[in-house]
């Protein structure tokens, strides 16, 4: 399953506060893409965030895979989450 995760900076940090932190964050990210757990990454364009395309079986198991980033566990990032699967539209007629 597919699950879309919108990435919030928590509004209780300072933009400096993260810096110290974003080549770890990278490293990560670049490691759960190299492991297929994340299918495509974005930076938000308003600079809050980002938004990735998670593989895993539920939203929990989503949480999980992104618990280890290292802004989640230090409590400077969350996510919103949401499973996600193919329009409608693209589904062959049965009839």
């Amino acid at each position: 399953m597919r699950i879309v995760a919108i990435a919030h900076r928590s509004d209780k940090h300072e933009p400096e506060d993260f810096a110290p932190h974003l080549d770890a964050e990278s490293a990560y990210a670049m490691k759960l893409y190299a492991e297929e757990k994340v299918r495509e990454l974005y930076s938000r364009s308003d600079g809050k965030g980002a938004v990735l395309v998670v593989e895993a079986e539920n939203e929990e198991e989503a949480e999980e895979i992104l618990g280890g980033l290292p802004l989640v566990k230090l409590g400077m990032l969350s996510f919103d989450l949401y499973g996600i699967k193919p329009y409608r539209g693209f589904v062959a007629d049965a009839s």
